[in-house]
């Protein structure tokens, strides 16, 4: 009843790894290309799903914004909003804005610590900074990118009563994203 999973790994998947922050190419040699800077933009392709000890949260909605400052990068950075979401049987949740360092090496990490606050439920769920994997990235035909997320081993605590009280490490998170580059282009190499 205590653990949630990372909201958009991408989230994410639901991730909207749309392309490039700062940094030089990574071990694998995968990197984000862009056409220019600027600002990218993301949305959802399908539901963002997290199971936890405490059930399954789901959210209909799921957005991102971030920004491009060098044309090749092994990383990216976003904040993904997540909206029309329910949990553990309450219709309504709030959470907080959710930070990601995208690896083009397939991995993302948690940059702030989220809560989860299912409204009426009196307590409240924290996933705390983090790096999973479970990640994967395909380019499509319009120059923008999808983020595949199917991470597992996340890391959450509950606050008490419908949330839980312990940590646990069992969460797990499924969901896509695509993202774009206003104006220009991005894939992954």
């Amino acid at each position: 009843m205590q653990r949630i999973v990372m909201l958009g790994v991408a989230l994410a998947a639901a991730l909207s790894i749309a392309a490039v922050g700062a940094g030089s190419v990574s071990a694998t040699g995968h990197e984000f290309v862009a056409s220019k800077t600027g600002t990218t933009k993301g949305k959802q392709t399908d539901a963002a799903v997290f199971k936890t000890g405490a059930g399954t949260l789901e959210c209909k909605n799921v957005s991102s914004t971030g920004s491009i400052t060098e044309l090749k990068s092994a990383i990216h950075k976003e904040t993904l909003t997540y909206t029309n979401c329910t949990a553990f049987g309450f219709p309504k949740v709030k959470i907080t804005p959710v930070k990601f360092e995208y690896s083009a090496n397939e991995s993302a990490r948690l940059e702030t610590a989220v809560t989860i606050t299912p409204e009426g439920a009196g307590c409240h769920i924290t996933i705390p900074v983090q790096t999973v994997s479970g990640i994967s990235y395909e380019n499509k035909p319009s120059k923008e990118i999808t983020a595949n997320a199917n991470a597992s081993g996340i890391v959450s605590k509950g606050s008490g009563e419908a949330c839980g009280s312990e940590e646990n490490s069992e969460g797990s998170y499924t969901g896509s994203m695509t993202a774009e580059l206003e104006g220009g282009s991005v894939e992954w190499k």
